[in-house]
């Protein structure tokens, strides 16, 4: 027989957790429930409650429309009773539909009414009667004589006032005690009204007349208590009836209140303890095999073997460790492999360690070689282009050579390729001479050896002591020199002397490569730094290239004119300095319209 704990332990977490919710939901739904019917029944028994007020609040009005009859004896009175009346027997009825348990007191209600309404009109007679022979007008017109009586003699006043109350209350009350005091009122003050002599006589009579109405009155009363019995039987029995249906439905209200809140208050209790219980079981379903699963984890993380037993689990964690058993294989075997790879990848480490220590070594043995070289090449070639020099200035002084070959055709000749070719030694031994320079700038640059002399420098001094050795070059080829600076540009800070040496590798570079147009040199600010660019109207450098044109002993030529002299090291020495100064140095333009090399160097107001 399985055993109900583990036919739940062998339920998935998923269906544990739709359980989960359904209890929550169900709970919500219950108290949502219980609230609206309390709503409900809450919101009838106010309107009952609200009728049974309003009811009694039409017998109060009817009481008090009575005794204004009972005070004036007009019709107005009469029809208010009868209206207040017809409200509460229409508000008993309203309470009767609506509530029919409780329909007995309501017939009782009903029939105090009717009863109520029936003595009262049966006690009240016809009101419209006006004649002296209606015993209530008669008596209501020699009541109203005596007002008048007391406005013509206020000696009488008080007594009149006193009167007024004692008929009200025997109006109210209908018994004879209160009668007999009303009686022996008038007589009093009659007998006060003789004591006053002839001005009193008015006073007498009006009181003589009121003494009579008011026995006739009070006859006529006694004809018809049996009337006013059932009328004050009734009368009094309404108001508790009332007041007995209110407090009915009010209680009922706080019962409803209560009883709902007691059963909202047992339906959370419960929702919640079956909440905490199915959470604690879905907390251990998940829990526990987490816990086994994370322990596995922190040993498998130390090295130690594999022990995880898909068959210890159920539902979703019995897959879970199957899926965790099949990635430990698998990690295993990357494990591995990436072990071997990492032996490869060592190996082919370390012989490109080696490669790179040859390369070093290669890259200093060149280095050492060239510094070497330039420097043995420098001094014999300084001493051959000094003799040029010297040669040279001493054919131009006019002898004494030229003196022996004068009128000698062919040495005049002769003489004239002698200085046609010292010319030419003279250029190329500059020429090289400036390569020379080139390799020993880059070689002290690429050591670290240059130490920069930074100071504040003018940017127009800068561009026309690099663009004058090219201005008898610009002149022949009739290019268009252009020179754009502004005049309030702050100074620059740099190495005056570096920057001449930049600037003249990108002045010889347009002019070598411009056949026709312009060159341009212009001076732009960009925040702290300022950027000479040297505008050329060449074939341009093609998008690709321009990166490769600033390594060492790399030369695009000319696809016309084939390779152009030099060693390719002057912009990558003119890259080395700008970088030193912290700046930079880019090229762009068009193919085929010209190339424009921009360099950025800081400004001395910025530094």
């Amino acid at each position: 027989m399985t055993r109900p704990g583990a036919t739940f332990a062998a339920i998935s977490v998923k269906h544990k957790l739709l359980a989960l919710f359904g209890c929550i939901l169900a709970g919500f739904l219950l108290v949502f429930t219980v609230d609206h019917l309390e709503t409900r029944l809450t919101e009838r028994t106010l309107e009952l409650e609200r009728l049974a007020v309003s009811a009694k609040i039409a017998v109060l009005g009817m009481r008090r429309q009575e005794k204004n009859y009972f005070l004036r004896h007009d019709s107005a009175s009469l029809a208010a009773v009868r209206q207040e009346k017809q409200a509460a027997v229409r508000d008993v009825e309203t309470i009767r539909g609506l509530d029919p348990a409780h329909a007995a007191s309501c017939d009782a209600a009903l029939r105090l009414l009717r009863d109520y309404l029936t003595s009262f009109e049966a006690m009240t007679g016809n009101p419209d009667a006006t004649g002296v022979d209606a015993p209530a007008a008669l008596f209501l017109d020699r009541s109203l004589d005596l007002e008048h009586l007391e406005r013509a003699d206020p000696a009488l006043a008080g007594g009149l006032a006193r009167l007024r109350l004692l008929e009200k209350r025997w109006l109210v009350s209908g018994t004879g005690l209160p009668l007999q005091g009303l009686e022996t009122a008038v007589d009093d003050l009659t007998a006060k009204a003789r004591d006053n002599g002839p001005a009193g006589e008015a006073a007498t009579t009006a009181l003589a007349r009121y003494r009579e109405a008011l026995a006739v009155y009070a006859g006529r009363l006694e004809q018809v208590a049996s009337t006013t019995t059932a009328f004050v039987a009734a009368a009094r029995a309404l108001e508790p009836m009332t007041e007995a249906l209110e407090r009915h439905y009010e209680t009922r209200r706080r019962d409803i209140v209560r009883e709902s809140a007691l059963i909202g208050w047992s339906i959370q209790g419960a929702v919640l303890i079956l909440v905490g219980l199915a959470a604690w079981a879905v907390f251990r379903s998940v829990a526990i095999p987490l816990a086994a699963i994370g322990e596995h984890a922190r040993r498998v993380a130390r090295g130690e073997a594999s022990d995880l037993n898909p068959t210890a689990f159920s539902g979703e964690f019995h897959a879970l460790a199957e899926d965790i058993g099949r990635m430990e294989t698998h990690l295993l075997a990357t494990i591995l492999d990436l072990a071997r790879k990492e032996r490869e990848a060592a190996e082919e480490a370390r012989h490109a360690r080696e490669a790179c220590r040859r390369a070093e070594d290669l890259g200093r043995v060149k280095a050492n070689f060239l510094s070497l070289v330039s420097h043995e090449l420098k001094t014999p070639l300084t001493s051959m282009v000094g003799f040029a020099q010297v040669m040279r200035k001493r054919l131009e002084r006019g002898r004494p050579l030229p003196q022996a070959v004068a009128g000698r055709p062919e040495l005049e000749a002769e003489l004239a390729r002698f200085r046609e070719n010292l010319d030419i030694m003279l250029g190329e031994g500059r020429r090289l001479a400036q390569m020379i320079d080139n390799v020993l700038e880059l070689s002290s640059l690429e050591a670290g050896e240059t130490p920069l002399a930074m100071e504040a420098v003018r940017a127009a001094e800068v561009v026309e002591r690099a663009v004058s050795p090219f201005a008898g070059a610009i002149a022949e080829k009739g290019l268009q020199y252009v020179s754009e600076i502004p005049a309030d540009l702050p100074p620059l800070r740099c190495d005056r002397e570096r920057l001449v040496y930049v600037l003249r590798h990108l002045f010889s570079n347009a002019v070598k490569f411009t056949e026709s147009g312009h060159i341009a040199c212009r001076v732009t600010r960009e925040g702290p730094m300022a950027v000479i660019s040297v505008e050329d109207s060449g074939p341009g450098i093609p998008p690709e290239k321009r990166e490769a044109v600033f390594e060492k002993f790399l030369q695009l030529g000319d696809n016309l004119t084939g390779k152009m002299p030099g060693l390719g090291i002057g912009l990558a020495a003119a890259r080395a300095v700008v970088e030193y100064h912290g700046g930079s140095i880019r090229i762009s333009g068009e193919p085929g319209k010209g190339s424009t090399v921009s360099v950025t160097v800081p400004l001395a107001e910025a530094a």
